[in-house]
């Protein structure tokens, strides 16, 4: 492929927002190895802009932008049951948990779920190297996007944008940590909801309001604006997979830990929840008028670049490839250090490292990003879209952490203590996490269920209540 007018352009503003982000990443090296609570969640300082904007820009990335439209492209309407999982929870995340735990200085979900329910390090350790695989893909979903994105209007080989990108996004999380992700998601923010929403206004009057797009999608592909047309099993499996993964993601409790207090915490969220949603819907809505237009494009992906090239003046066309490209740098970065602090604060420290300084902990980490990257990459090249990586991950920790970490939260007795016994919890993260894993990654088993999410909660809630009950009917008769 030749490199596009919008390519060239492009090309040349991101020679100059690549070196800038380094630099930013350059900047935070001292501030960040000061301790390993700066380097992981600032020093617990973040004041509501970089609560918020780190947050949005962590969330909304390369999967929303050019997965979502895809996803138009492909179900249509039906896309925004996923939306409703993945971005709608942040609300109820924020009322009822971000103003809880944003009190607390941990580093992780597990730490969290040791200290304050089942006192258990080998189910933290567990649970932390097991929450590291919905990060990774996450990470390898923004790959995904950016190959696409990238091999439409610059003619890049898919391969060379991926590696671009991501080895940006691992310099400088590398360097500065939480504080270079925080400053770096600002500024990608700002740009990001200006620039994002200028390209969906353009669609919207180009196509003829609400009115235009209806009747366009109508007459092309009817069930495109439909909420049903994967059914009830399906629509449940993408509503409920991003529901109980996102409630689960390291990326929400650390940003909450980072936040200087409670109420920045939640603040910061329900604000982010609803830009979030209403970016995604847009995203959406985008890709179902790139079919009508084009419905013959090689990879339902192509949906979202394809309109920017022939939508867009090529000024505004190149800094939304731009945004876009510092979208998956952000989300990217904020998914890989949340994967790096899983495994070095749930698992080599409390288990291998005890008594380690902050200073080998910080060094340890920065090594273990470089390899967290590599493997990041690795997974861009194992799924087919941006959107399947993306509900893998899901699966996986939402079936296997959910009732663990929220039965554990609100099922309690009189003096505070959960109701949830630890074994019931481990039990819960193999068979239920495994059982919604394997399902979502066998394509036979995937068509029967629409989804793995469900099985595995299933599994696990049996788990969960029937291990509590039986261990707690044992202790009462020994007592007895």
């Amino acid at each position: 492929m030749a490199l596009t007018h919008v390519g060239y352009i492009a090309l040349w503003i991101l020679a100059i927002l690549i070196p800038v982000q380094l630099i930013i990443g350059a900047m935070m090296v001292k501030k960040s190895g000061q301790s390993a609570a700066q380097y992981f969640i600032g020093g617990k300082q973040l004041p509501l802009l970089l609560v918020f904007f780190g947050d949005f820009a962590t969330v909304m990335g390369v999967g929303n932008f050019v997965g979502y439209a895809g996803k138009g492209y492909e179900i249509g309407l039906t896309q925004l049951w996923m939306m409703f999982g993945e971005q709608g929870t942040k609300v109820v995340f924020a009322l009822l948990v971000a103003g809880v735990i944003g009190r607390y200085a941990y580093s992780t979900i597990n730490e969290f779920m040791e200290r304050e329910m089942y006192q258990d390090k080998w189910l933290r350790a567990i649970g932390g190297f097991c929450m590291t695989i919905p990060e990774i893909c996450t990470v390898g979903a923004q790959a995904i996007g950016i190959g696409s994105l990238l091999s439409i209007v610059m003619g890049i080989d898919p391969t060379t944008g991926i590696w671009v990108a991501s080895l940006t996004a691992i310099g400088y999380t590398v360097m500065g940590g939480m504080w270079a992700i925080a400053w770096t998601d600002l500024v990608q923010g700002v740009i990001r909801v200006v620039v994002g929403f200028i390209f969906f206004g353009v669609i919207y009057w180009s196509t003829g309001g609400f009115g235009g797009m209806h009747a366009a999608v109508v007459s092309t592909k009817p069930q495109l604006w439909s909420m049903g047309s994967l059914g009830f099993w399906g629509a449940l499996a993408i509503f409920v997979g991003p529901l109980c993964g996102q409630f689960t993601t390291q990326a929400w409790w650390q940003r909450c830990f980072s936040a200087k207090n409670a109420k920045t915490a939640q603040r910061g969220f329900l604000y982010s929840a609803v830009m979030a949603m209403l970016m995604c819907t847009c995203s959406i809505v985008v890709g179902m008028v790139a079919y009508t237009l084009n419905p013959s494009l090689a990879r339902p992906d192509m949906a979202f670049p394809w309109m920017l090239t022939n939508y867009l003046n090529p000024v505004l066309a190149a800094l939304l490839v731009v945004t876009i490209v510092g979208a998956d740098m952000t989300v990217s970065a904020g998914r890989l250090n949340g994967a790096i602090t899983l495994l070095m604060m749930d698992v080599i420290k409390p288990i291998f490292i005890p008594n380690a300084p902050d200073a080998e902990l910080v060094r340890y980490a920065r090594w273990l990003t470089l390899l967290g990257g590599v493997g990041a990459v690795a997974v861009a090249f194992a799924f087919p879209t941006v959107i399947s990586a993306l509900l893998f991950g899901y699966a996986f920790i939402g079936g296997g952490m959910f009732f663990p970490l929220v039965l554990g939260l609100w099922w309690k007795d009189k003096s505070g203590r959960t109701y949830v016994t630890k074994n019931s919890a481990m039990a819960s993260l193999f068979l239920g996490g495994g059982t919604a894993a394997v399902i979502q990654g066998v394509p036979s088993l995937l068509a029967m269920t629409g989804g793995g999410i469900v099985p595995g909660l299933c599994v696990s809630l049996v788990l969960i209540l029937g291990i509590t009950f039986i261990e707690r009917s044992f202790l009462k008769k020994r007592s007895a």
